[in-house]
């Protein structure tokens, strides 16, 4: 008899298969696989996978820039004649503001990639939404830096 499930038999209807409440299995809420809330798998709330967050597609509404702040030059970039984009990941949080702030691809060690981020702390967004309620949402922001 082929019984699809934890490894343990099937689970009964309403029965948590763990610590946690619901029919889910693990130690979270509902019927999610882990230590979620929801029908997802893993960390987090709702029906993804992981610790919550979301990518742009699939439904996901990306966040829409309302207040930029433009990087600055540092003099000795500015003096090697550095130019090109700094590519960053970010999480742009239900409020619309930035966080988790990682260089993705660096442009130089003198001090542009710094300012780059310096800039991106102080934007603000819409937020992403799912389904019309805001999530925090994984992007990828470049930055030119180009003398004129």
């Amino acid at each position: 008899m082929l019984q699809v499930g934890s490894l343990d038999g099937a689970p009964t209807l309403g029965t948590s298969q763990g610590p946690g409440s619901g029919s889910g299995i693990g130690e979270g809420v509902g019927s999610g696989i882990g230590s979620g809330r929801g029908p997802g798998l893993g960390p987090g709330s709702g029906g993804g996978t992981g610790g919550g967050l979301y990518r742009p597609g699939g439904g996901v509404i990306p966040p829409a820039l309302l207040q930029q702040v433009k990087p600055t030059y540092t003099a000795e970039a500015l003096g090697a004649k550095i130019q090109g984009s700094v590519f960053l990941e970010v999480v742009v949080q239900r409020d619309g503001t930035p966080r988790d702030i990682r260089v993705f691809r660096s442009l130089d060690p003198k001090g542009l990639d710094l300012e780059a981020v310096r800039a991106v702390e102080q934007w603000r967004f819409r937020p992403g939404r799912l389904n019309g309620v805001p999530v925090d949402v994984l992007v990828i922001i470049a930055l030119d830096f180009s003398i004129r």
